[in-house]
């Protein structure tokens, strides 16, 4: 065990040195360790190669940090219950009837037969095979008519200022 502290020390409390505070790197740091050692006493020995030693120390990291912030509960602010709710909110609602608008322009800019394979694909569910064999055309036509669809719609909607959260 003392060969495996004196290979990894220093690059541990650097790593971990970057997640934790200089006393918590110190409890991860007996907290890898301890957990290292029990491994340690399996039959037969693990090899502790870098990537499993690191692994656990974020995992140890992961552990601390999560106690730590859990135990700052006293530091949470109370909200008045009537704060969140389920209602979109006015900018929500322009937003996504805009969004509404600028697809249908999208849509209807599709020439009959691309505007048919989108919606029953999209809308309607169908397969690319169902489509094919209603509208009595190749399947390669059909994924190529899907296919020229939503790119001409995605370029339009990214032209016009399409809003994604």
């Amino acid at each position: 065990m003392a060969g495996l502290v004196e290979r990894f020390d220093a690059r541990l409390r650097r790593h971990l040195g970057r997640f934790l505070v200089g006393p918590d790197v110190e409890d991860a740091l007996q907290d890898i360790y301890l957990r290292l050692t029990r491994l340690a006493a399996g039959v037969p020995p693990p090899s502790f190669n870098a990537t499993y030693v690191f692994k656990t120390a974020d995992s140890v990291a992961r552990d601390l940090r999560r106690r730590r912030l859990g135990r700052g509960g006293d530091r949470h602010v109370e909200l008045p219950e009537d704060l969140a709710h389920d209602a979109p909110s006015p900018f929500d609602e322009v937003r996504w009837q805009q969004n509404a608008d600028l697809l249908r322009r999208a849509i209807a800019s599709l020439t009959r037969e691309q505007r048919m394979v989108l919606m029953m694909h999209r809308v309607e569910g169908l397969t690319l095979v169902e489509i094919a064999e209603r509208q009595r055309i190749p399947l390669r036509t059909t994924q190529r008519l899907l296919a020229d669809a939503l790119g001409r719609c995605r370029h339009r909607l990214k032209d016009c200022g399409w809003f994604e959260k």
